[in-house]
C-alpha cells in the first residue's frame, strides 16, 4: 500500500474513533439519531466528504446505520449491555430560525439537565421542507428503543405540533399555539401587549409614520404582535397607512437590501418597530450608511428577550418580565412534572412583557 494512502486510512481510523467517543460522551443508545455528516465533519474540522468516509468505518462495525431518506442512527453495535437507558429530550427548532432567534440554547440545557438527570439533551433543527417526517424519523426511533422522555419544540410548524401531540409523552411548546392545539403546554409571550407597547412608545414620542419589520412566517405569535400594534394605532386615531409592514425572508441580506430601500423612500418611516435585537442591529447600520440620525431623522424600538447583546443596544426595547433562563427553568418543570404523571397548575403560561428604556 502506497504511504499516502496507508496516511490517509489512519486519519480515517483516527476520526471515527473520535465519532465513537463523541456516541460515547454524549450517552446515545442504538436507535438515536445522529449526525449528518455535514454536522460530524463541523465537529472534526474535516469536510463533510471525509467525514462521511470515517462514518462508514463505524458503519461496518454497526456503530451507525444509515437508513435512506431517514438519516443517520446509533446501531445495535453501541448498546454496552450496561442495562442504563438514557432518556433523550428533543429540543426542536425549525432550521431556518436558527440565525434570527433569540433563543438561548445553553440556558434550556442547563435546566432540562437541571430537572432530568438522567437524560441527554439533544438540539434538532427541523428542515422547512417535510419537517414532519424528518421529526417522525428521530422520534420514532428513540420510542422503539424506549429512550424517549419529551420534547421543546420552539418556533416549529402547525404540523410538527400536531405530530408530537399525537405521538403523546411529555412534550412542552415554547412559543405561540396555534388555535386548535391549544391542549398542549406552552409557555408563551404576551407579544399582543409587546406590539401594543412599542406602537404607544412610537406614537407617544409623535411618530405618525411607522413600519414593524419582521421575519414571522404568519405564526400565532407573529399574528399577535400585529394586532397589538394595530390597536395602539386605532386607539389613537391614525389612519391606516400609518404602518408600514414589511415581513422579510431568514437572509440578512435580503434584509439588509430591502431596509435600505424603505429608509430611502420619500415617505419613508420615522419610527421603526424591530421584531428581535438582530434586526434592529441592521436598520441602525442601513440608517447610519443612509446618512440618517438615530433619535432625529429615525426612532427604534426593539421586542427581544434579556440578555447581554440586547441590554447593550442604545434602543428601548420591549422584554418578557421573566429572565430567559427563569423561562427555561419553568419550561423544564412543566416538562418534568408531565414525566411524572402530576397534573399541571397551568397549561398555558404567557408571560407579560415590560419597556426598557436605556435612556
Amino acid at each position: 500500500m502506497p504511504v499516502t494512502q496507508k496516511r490517509i486510512n489512519l486519519d480515517l481510523h483516527a476520526l471515527a474513533k473520535r465519532l465513537e467517543g463523541d456516541i460515547s460522551a454524549r450517552g446515545l443508545q442504538p436507535g438515536d439519531r445522529y449526525r449528518t455528516a455535514a454536522e460530524a465533519g463541523l465537529m472534526l474540522g474535516v469536510s463533510a466528504a471525509t467525514a462521511h468516509r470515517a462514518m462508514n468505518l463505524l458503519v461496518e462495525k454497526a456503530l451507525l446505520t444509515r437508513e435512506q431518506g431517514r438519516g443517520t442512527f446509533v446501531g445495535a453495535g453501541a448498546d454496552h449491555g450496561k442495562g442504563v437507558r438514557l432518556r433523550v429530550v428533543y429540543v426542536l427548532l425549525e432550521a431556518d430560525q436558527k440565525s434570527v432567534t433569540s433563543v438561548q440554547l445553553e440556558d434550556i440545557i442547563e435546566a432540562v439537565r437541571g430537572r432530568f438527570q438522567d437524560a441527554n439533551v439533544q438540539f434538532c433543527f427541523v428542515p422547512e421542507e417535510r419537517g414532519v417526517e424528518y421529526v417522525r424519523a428521530f422520534i420514532g426511533s428513540s420510542q422503539r428503543a424506549g429512550h424517549y422522555a419529551g420534547a421543546i419544540p420552539i418556533s416549529c410548524s402547525r404540523e410538527v405540533y400536531r405530530y408530537l401531540g399525537d405521538v403523546g409523552g411529555p412534550v412542552v411548546v415554547l412559543g405561540s399555539l396555534y388555535p386548535d392545539q391549544q391542549h398542549l403546554a406552552s409557555v408563551d409571550i404576551d407579544y399582543r401587549q409587546a406590539g401594543r407597547i412599542m406602537a404607544q412608545r412610537l406614537i407617544s414620542r409623535g411618530h405618525r409614520r411607522m413600519a414593524l419589520l419582521t421575519t414571522g412566517g404568519g405564526r400565532p405569535g407573529d399574528n399577535a404582535l400585529f394586532d397589538g400594534i394595530s390597536d395602539a394605532i386605532t386607539e389613537a386615531r391614525l389612519p391606516h397607512n400609518a404602518l408600514i409592514v414589511r415581513i422579510f425572508p431568514h437572509d440578512f441580506e435580503s434584509f439588509r437590501a430591502q431596509t435600505r430601500e424603505l429608509l430611502e423612500r420619500p415617505d419613508r418611516p420615522s419610527g421603526i418597530m424591530c421584531a428581535s435585537d438582530r434586526l434592529v442591529k441592521v436598520v441602525a447600520a442601513v440608517a447610519a450608511e443612509s446618512g440618517l440620525s438615530l433619535g432625529t431623522d429615525l426612532e427604534l424600538i426593539f421586542q427581544g428577550q434579556s440578555k447581554p447583546e440586547a441590554e447593550r443596544l442604545p434602543y428601548p426595547r420591549v422584554q418578557p418580565r421573566m429572565s430567559f433562563s427563569e423561562i427555561a427553568e419553568l419550561v423544564a418543570e412543566m416538562l418534568a412534572q408531565q414525566s411524572a404523571g402530576e397534573s399541571l397548575r397551568e397549561k398555558r403560561v404567557v408571560i407579560s412583557v415590560e419597556l426598557h428604556d436605556p435612556s
